[in-house]
């Protein structure tokens, strides 16, 4: 099986404190992503890698020392422009603390989002979860730009007209998807995900099911909070990394310390 690629920028998996470089806001997720290659090539010898995770220079810092400090099974690319990169190897997600590099590779297609250097609560070691927002992340902003244009109550009625019809897939599908097909083989997968959104349960959160089921996309867990806030939901789940389109939701996962990324994706940005 060819590995899908993850490329992680520097600035993101290290920081610098107090003059000394340390693991970064990406940290927990690489960790997991090994965590996941170990256990699925446990359970089938025949799977070498199922994660490739590719660093990304932002500048050529300390990274490869860093690497060789905590044993981190990681492939050093060269120093180019990071669209460059990108074309290069092809990753089903980019993430990087710069968001301006983030935006020109989603403008460029590619799945991405920018991290934030934070505080975070300790993750599990045993699976790696993921929770996504649905609009703008797994889905497409088509039913964003309804609200955008028409206001809160011509979303709701697009909802209900358009039930039966699933929406067009996001800019982290690529990324989901592979979740998805790693988790078939395992009885006990090293792998969980989770929507948290902001619709509701009535047409808004029927359209989203649809939408994955239409596209066998199996997820694990679904919150449909109405509006309500998401950061307590987070925070009960703490997962590695959460992916939401609108700043105000990864401001509420960061409060809860849960490592929150920002899609800057469509009509919200």
């Amino acid at each position: 099986m060819t590995p899908f690629t993850i490329a992680v920028s520097s600035c993101a998996l290290f920081r610098q404190e107090n003059g000394e470089t340390a693991l970064g806001v990406a940290y927990p997720l690489v960790k997991a992503l090994t965590m996941v290659n170990q256990r699925l090539s446990e359970m089938d010898p025949a799977i070498e890698e199922s994660f490739k995770i590719v660093l990304i220079p932002t500048n050529m810092d300390h990274s490869k020392e860093s690497i060789e400090n905590y044993n981190l099974k990681i492939e050093i690319a060269c120093e180019k422009p990071i669209l460059k990169h990108l074309e290069e190897f092809k990753p089903i997600l980019f993430l990087s603390t710069n968001a301006q590099n983030v935006r020109e590779a989603i403008s460029a297609g590619y799945g991405a989002a920018t991290m934030f250097q934070q505080d975070y609560d300790e993750h599990s070691d045993e699976e790696l979860r993921v929770a996504f927002d649905g609009d703008g992340v797994l889905f497409s902003d088509e039913s964003e730009k309804v609200t955008a244009k028409k206001g809160l109550e011509a979303f709701f009625q697009n909802e209900r007209d358009n039930e039966g019809t699933s929406l067009p897939l996001g800019p982290l599908r690529m990324f989901f998807k592979a979740l998805v097909h790693l988790q078939k083989g395992p009885k006990k997968s090293p792998i969980r995900t989770y929507l948290v959104t902001s619709r509701g349960t009535t047409s808004p959160g029927i359209r989203a099911l649809k939408t994955l089921q239409e596209n066998n996309l199996e997820i694990n867990e679904a919150f449909f909070l109405g509006g309500a806030h998401k950061g307590p939901v987070l925070k009960a789940i703490n997962p590695h990394i959460f992916f939401d389109d609108q700043m105000t939701h990864v401001d509420g996962a960061l409060q809860n310390r849960v490592i929150g990324a920002h899609v800057p994706y469509g009509v919200r940005n």
